[in-house]
């Protein structure tokens, strides 16, 4: 990108129209001709000299001298089309990748190398927040189920299958497989996720399976879930910290980089300016 704008740009130089005037609007009719003339004459000396960063004013003069475009052309001509071509040849050299050009590439390259593996870093953060949202749900599913009188595991799992999203695909396949084999198609589920809360939850159906009443089987889940409620709540509260904390500094880096750009490196450049004049001028 940064070769293909130094590209366009010594391109500019090339083709732009030529004149000696300033003028508004575009040009039409034989003022565009003469421009493109004068343009393509700049540029047969911009070629002579392209790339010759000790090539000088003057150089540019003895050549339109010596050339057929300005042989009827008086002192003050030449010294006009010289300084023009002079100040186009400059800028020309002046368009080549820099250092701080190949470290931006650089930067660009290692963020978009690595942006792949970060999106997906951020992905998994979102899934496990999801995770742990959708297993409170389930529990509060369960809460509510297993108080109720004739609740078996295939209605609780059926239940948990109507509201799950990221568990659905497993749990569909368990509801599916539970007429094989309960205990069976709840080991495949078990084995099928490495989510440790929803494995409980799993590990607490197959105890239900063996004949173990389904209320004693979740004993622990309003403790459980209470504790992972305060859980989740303590890490909003640090996320919203965060997120505050972010929000201020890019609120006073705006201030921030005013005060130094416009106040404390000029300052120090001027300084350091005065004391080198200084220093020059005692010796």
């Amino acid at each position: 990108m940064f070769v293909e704008l130094h590209a366009v740009s010594v391109k500019w130089i090339y083709t732009e129209p030529t004149t000696d005037y300033n003028i508004m609007g575009g040009m039409t009719g034989q003022e565009l001709i003469k421009a493109q003339e004068l343009t393509e004459s700049d540029n047969r000396f911009l070629d002579m000299f392209k790339g010759d960063k000790k090539a000088t004013e003057a150089d540019i003069r003895k050549a339109m001298e010596r050339s057929k475009d300005y042989e009827d052309s008086d002192d003050k001509e030449l010294d006009k089309a010289s300084a023009r071509v002079y100040e186009k040849l400059q800028k020309i050299n002046k368009e080549y990748l820099g250092w701080f050009e190949v470290l931006l590439s650089v930067g660009f390259m290692i963020i978009a190398y690595m942006s792949p593996i970060w999106i997906m870093y951020f992905q998994l953060k979102m899934r496990q927040m999801e995770m742990e949202d959708e297993v409170m749900q389930f529990q509060t599913i369960i809460l509510m189920l297993m108080r109720i009188e004739r609740v078996n595991v295939e209605i609780i799992l059926e239940w948990l299958e109507r509201y799950a999203n990221i568990f659905k695909e497993p749990i569909s396949r368990c509801v599916n497989n539970y007429e094989a084999g309960a205990w069976e198609a709840l080991e495949v589920l078990r084995n099928e996720t490495n989510y440790q809360q929803f494995i409980r939850i799993v590990e607490s159906l197959q105890a239900a399976v063996e004949k173990i009443p389904i209320r004693d089987a979740f004993d622990e889940l309003d403790s459980e879930r209470d504790y992972y409620q305060a859980k989740r709540r303590e890490s909003n509260d640090r996320l919203i910290a965060r997120k505050g904390l972010i929000g201020k500094v890019i609120g006073f880096a705006p201030m921030v980089v005013m005060f130094v750009g416009y106040l404390i490196i000029p300052l120090v450049f001027i300084g350091l300016t005065s004391m080198s004049s200084s220093m020059a001028s005692l010796e």
